[in-house]
This record gives C-alpha cells, structure tokens and sequence, in this order.
C-alpha cells in the first residue's frame, strides 16, 4: 500500500452520530447547488447567496450592448438562453446584423475570485483548455473574455464561436435505435479524443502572469499548465512532499493525502461536532483504500492522467445530421475540464441507456452515475448499453472495469477526496458509501450483465 507523505492522524469518535442529525451551518457560496428554473426568460431579478441582485434580462441588454461597442461588434443581436443567479453562467447568444457571425457569451454569476489578481479561476480555466484544444477536438474559440469584474458586465465573461447544430438533450429522446447507435459510434470517438489528450500531472489549468486578464480578437493563448487539486485555503497544502503526493500517476497517494487533510482541516478549523461525524468516516475512506489495493486495484500504476470534460452530457453535446446520419459536431461546456488519472475519468455516460429526459434527480451531479444502479432497462435501452460496452472495450482496452468496477468506487471516494464533505447535500452520499462498500459483490463488474 503507497504511504502518504503527511502524517496519519489519530482516530476520532468510536461512537460516530448521523451526520444528518448535526446542526451545522452549511457554508454556502454561489457554486453550491440549487435548481434552476428560466422558465420566465429572466424576466424577473434574482437575488444570489450574497443578497447581491441581477436586473431582468430587459434592463441587462444595456450592459451588455455597451460591452459589445466596446468590442467594437456593434449591431448584434442578443437573445437570451439563461439568465438569473439561478445559473452558475448566465448565457446569451450573439447574432451579428447579416446574420453570418453567431457567437456565445457566457458571464460568470458563481465561482472563486483569486484575491491576488482578481482573477475568476473558472473563466481562466476555460479560456485556457480551449485554446489549448482548438486543433485537437471541436470545441468553440474564444472571441474574446475577461477575467476579472473590470468591464462593462461588472463579472468575468468569455464570448465562444456558436458551434453549429442543435443540443443533442432536445433530440435524444426522439431519435431511433440506428440514430442512437450512430451518435454512440460518435460519442466513444471523442472519448477516444478526450484520453488521448494527456498531461504530466493531476489537477485544474492554470495560466502564468503572462496571459492578459482581457482580450479580443481571438488571442492565442498559452498552453495551460497544470495546478495541484488545492480546494481549501491552508498552508499545508504547499508542502512539496503533498505536491508530490498528489500528482496523480499514483492513485492511490491521491486520494490518501486528500484523505487525511480533510480530516486534519476539520480538526484545525474547531468543526468538532462535525469533525467527529466526517473524520472517522473519511478514515472508512481509507480503509476501504486499503481493501482495493489488497484487490489489485493499483497494481498497474502509474496512471496515465487523461484530459476529463466533467459533464460529458447531451446538453453539451451538438449535433447535426450529414447525408442522412447524425454527427457529433461540438463539446461545449468546458468551465470544469481537470486533468485526471485514467480510472477516474472513466465516467460511464449512463444517459446512452438511462435518459433523464427532464427528471432533476438524474440530471446532474458527479455522485449520480456512480452512485445509483440502473432501473430495470427496455429493451432497447438493453440493446445500446451493450453496444456501448462492446464498443469501447474494443477501442480502450480496460475501459468497463473502470468505468463499473473499482473505478466506481474509486470516483465515488474521489467525490469527497476532492470537495470534502461541508455542504448539505453530500451528507446523504458520504453515509451511503460505506453501507454500499460493505454490501458490494466482490470481484464483480457492476451492472455490465
């Protein structure tokens, strides 16, 4: 078993209460959670955590109309797609008068703002991947963006060529069985494309001081370069021991040292009714850690870290049909791209056989694909997971074990190796993890068969 480089930390409660039963307050920002509802167009203001307010989409066109002059792209158009605090972006498509150019403006309502520049690390991040992978996948360009809050907008923003088509979330449902299996055909090439593009070590994109806070013009930008995963401001995280620990070929050391921070967090930061409940919980992390490399699960490391999308959905698929066959033409999206080891970003795109097709509980979160097992499927729904299994097993060797096998557990561990355990929500989730590992078949590729 790989030995972490920080210490181990004394056991907490042996006697652990319910997490749910702790009355604790939840620490909130805008990138937590909640549902999103536009069906007023954003007609109406919205108020964020903060109690900080956005006018109606109406009065906001101002703003934006005086961003675009300055721009110098007077005369577009702008329609709105979503608009409000609901949305971690607000978006708006850009049409030009004749009705050649078309673009996306994207403007960021949630996130992290870096107190040293000033700069919004998620807009960054995308500005960054994507034109790094203008020549690698179809993805859109960057017209122009801005970093920071200085600008006509008042909020970090980027403006995206608008790739053509249609979201492939309004067409799923309709399609026939042949159209499904040729988008498949489709999807496990770009999966191909996806894991081809590889990186030294584990984390978020980052720029240098060099890349400008704003552009226009199509700016080229540096290539990326990649960040440790830090999510939580202390300074043990800039030790070069951790630095190492958590460069991701060894999965393992990984996930440990994220592990074991948490728990010394919880512990430095006087959460000690909570730190009681989640500390010994993510020390049954560690053990089942221990249990998966008793099965092998790390013998073939390092791992090689692959480029990972992080919502690789139909809403962020486009499509368009060419002579008579519908073809995979853009993957839009791109704020949560990390760098990751293999097994980790095997994500199963459970939509192929489970469409969500409106239902909110099967729509979004990491947790979700991992975390439930399939309904009983029709036929046809049968019929595509099998076509998809068979498919990319063929292409990528390794993938189903990954992707059912203990690459689901190890996501699932990841999820709080990551993000820790301080919002609501994933209370529920880190409670169910240890029952799930308890009951689990042994040596078994989950929900293949």
């Amino acid at each position: 078993m790989a030995q972490s480089n920080s210490n181990v930390l004394p056991k907490g409660a042996d006697e652990l209460p319910s997490i749910e039963s702790l009355e604790i307050e939840e620490e909130n920002d805008n990138g937590s959670i909640e549902d999103a509802n536009n069906s007023d167009g954003g007609s109406e203001a919205s108020e964020n955590s903060e109690g900080s307010v956005m006018e109606p989409f109406q009065d906001y066109r101002i703003k934006i109309e005086e961003l675009l002059d300055s721009l110098s792209m007077t005369g577009f158009s702008v329609e709105v797609i979503q608009h409000g605090y609901d949305f971690m972006n607000c978006v708006y498509s850009l049409t030009s008068s004749d009705d050649i150019e078309q673009y996306i403006l994207r403007v960021a309502t949630g996130g992290f703002i870096r107190e040293s520049d000033g700069r919004h690390e998620t807009v960054e991040n995308e500005v960054l991947i994507l034109g790094y992978l203008k020549d690698k996948l179809p993805v859109p360009r960057i017209k122009a963006y801005s970093l920071t809050i200085d600008n006509a907008l008042e909020a970090p923003y980027t403006i995206q060529t608008r790739i053509p088509g249609e979201s492939l979330n309004k067409l799923w449902a309709t399609m026939d069985i042949a159209e499904k299996y040729a988008i498949v055909d489709e999807l496990i090439v770009l999966i191909t494309q996806l894991e081809s593009v590889t990186f030294a070590t584990a984390g978020t994109f980052a720029g240098s001081s060099s890349l400008p806070e704003r552009a226009n013009d199509f700016l080229e930008t540096e290539d990326p370069s990649v960040q440790t995963f830090d999510e939580y401001a202390t300074e043990l995280t800039k030790d070069p021991l951790m630095i190492q620990d958590r460069a991701g070929p060894d999965l393992q050391l990984l996930l440990t040292s994220h592990m074991e921070k948490w728990i010394q967090d919880e512990i430095e930061r006087g959460h000690h009714e909570l730190s009681c409940a989640i500390g010994p919980r993510f020390r049954d992390l560690l053990a089942m850690l221990k249990e998966l490399d008793d099965e092998g699960a790390f013998d073939t490391q390092p791992f090689p870290i692959v480029l990972h999308h992080s919502d690789l959905e139909p809403r962020n698929l486009m499509v368009s049909k060419a002579s008579g066959t519908w073809k995979i033409c853009g993957i839009i999206d791109w704020d949560d791209a990390v760098a990751l080891p293999r097994p980790l970003a095997r994500v199963p795109p459970r939509w192929v056989w489970h469409f969500p097709d409106g239902d909110p509980d099967l729509e979004d979160g990491y947790l979700n694909d991992d975390q439930y097992r399939d309904p009983e499927l029709s036929d046809e729904n049968k019929a595509l997971k099998t076509y998809f299994n068979a498919k990319i097993e063929a292409v990528l060797p390794g993938y189903t074990e990954d992707a059912y096998g203990q690459g689901r557990w190890l996501r699932r561990m990841w999820h709080f190796a990551r993000e820790g355990a301080r919002r609501v929500w994933q209370w529920p989730f880190l409670d169910q993890l240890p029952k799930d590992w308890a009951a689990r078949p042994r040596n078994v590729v989950d929900t293949i068969s």
